[in-house]
């Protein structure tokens, strides 16, 4: 009985190692998945022997304009905050390229190797709750991407970007400063709403008044998906007599105290656009036959505003704020 049992141990053992042997040399297939939609392009790729997932890799391309801004600087003031999270951690690696218009991210995960504890909350993840190291299923991970919007994909035909979408720029501060208000009621060198609407489309809120037979009427445009950045107006009749670009959700830039100092009262508003790049916010009014403007600079890691005044033009005062 106990020879018996010594070769059945034995027996055992080698029909265990057997069994991990041939598991390691079922073939591997892939699953894709993409979320195409809002300026994003997202597509992921299971690796699975059978209902098990041995790793990952999700590609993703963002558009700067999805993100409600108009360069490099300011999507990294977004991005980076969130990729730094990725790093470090075993099993997984995350890398964001940026581009001209947009970035593309890369990231992939070895389940053989990631603690899943460490991972389920980062942003885009999307686990069930009783999910195990080693041991994701291929079918429950499917049916959790199918309820956050992600299509299957079997033909190899994935959405894409049209050339077009990926190297246009992003709405911004020189288009908007070709916006020309009207200085009073008989300046008819001044954009009109109708101009304003060839160029934007159908505006996304529209509010209007009568006054003393008078229509006064505010527009706004969205610029992005996430309606974090917009275009308001405020017209009189057709005539645009006031404007805002806002970004201010979502910019980002960092401004020394030496750059912020060298801009003195009589710096043209052109010269201030040209040292600082693109603003958070901008408002451009007019009082009489003068024009009032407000420049909104923001440091999204340290969250200091930066205000810059012009009267026709020319910077008046500026102050730096928490």
């Amino acid at each position: 009985m106990k020879r018996y049992h010594f070769w059945g141990s034995i027996l055992s053992i080698f029909v265990f190692i057997f069994i991990l042997a041939a598991c390691s040399l079922l073939p591997e297939k892939q699953v894709h998945y993409q979320r195409f939609r809002s300026g994003t392009d997202t597509r992921l790729t299971y690796y699975a022997r059978r209902d098990k997932v041995m790793r990952q890799e999700t590609q993703s391309i963002i558009l700067y304009s999805a993100l409600g801004v108009t360069d490099k600087e300011s999507a990294q003031q977004i991005l980076v905050p969130f990729s730094k999270r990725f790093q470090g951690i075993d099993g997984l690696t995350e890398k964001i390229t940026y581009k001209k218009t947009y970035a593309q991210e890369k990231l992939t995960i070895d389940y053989s190797k990631v603690d899943i504890d460490k991972i389920r909350n980062l942003p885009g993840m999307y686990y069930s709750s009783n999910a195990k190291n080693n041991n994701i299923s291929l079918k429950k991970s499917e049916e959790l991407l199918e309820k956050n919007r992600f299509v299957k994909i079997t033909d190899d035909k994935f959405k894409k970007f049209t050339k077009k979408e990926l190297t246009q720029k992003p709405y911004s501060i020189k288009d908007f400063n070709k916006i020309k208000l009207a200085s009073s009621s008989i300046d008819s060198d001044a954009t009109t709403i109708a101009e304003l609407r060839k160029q934007l489309g159908r505006p996304d809120r529209t509010q209007k008044t009568q006054t003393a037979g008078v229509e006064r009427s505010m527009y706004l445009w969205y610029l992005s998906q996430n309606k974090a950045a917009y275009i308001s107006v405020y017209a009189i009749g057709e005539q645009i007599r006031t404007k805002t670009l806002s970004r201010y959700s979502v910019a980002g830039k960092n401004i020394s105290s030496t750059v912020f100092d060298s801009l003195e009262n009589g710096t043209a508003y052109d010269a201030v656009i040209t040292v600082l790049g693109e603003p958070a916010r901008v408002t451009v009014f007019y009082s009489g036959t003068n024009s009032y403007t407000t420049l909104i600079y923001r440091n999204r890691t340290t969250n200091k505003n930066y205000r810059f005044y012009f009267t026709n033009n020319e910077l008046v005062s500026k102050s730096e704020s928490n």
